[in-house]
């Protein structure tokens, strides 16, 4: 009788052995999650290095808008002092 093992004690060996594989299951699992924690991590690095160079390029096109605004304002400014400047000039060669 000395092999026959008691009903227990067998249930208790087996939930012990399921234990040990789940075990082993998470830790595969945890591995798995350091790994997908890294890689985020560097996605989220390399985004928020593409959006500081985007926030840059939109920062340097709206600089160079309103230059080009200035000059078109100064332009017209000359557009019109030259308007009277020949007026002034036709106006006085008709005399």
């Amino acid at each position: 009788m000395a092999g026959k093992i008691d009903p227990t004690l067998k249930v208790l060996i087996e939930i012990r052995n399921e234990l040990k594989a789940h075990r082993t299951l998470l830790k595969g699992q945890g591995e798995r999650l350091v790994a997908l924690e890294k890689r985020q991590v560097a996605s989220e690095i390399r985004l928020a290095t593409e959006l500081v160079g985007v926030a840059r390029a939109v920062t340097e096109v709206r600089d160079l808008l309103r230059d080009r605004l200035d000059d078109r304002d100064r332009i017209d400014q000359l557009d019109s002092r030259v308007a009277r400047l020949e007026r002034r000039v036709g106006a006085s060669d008709q005399s």
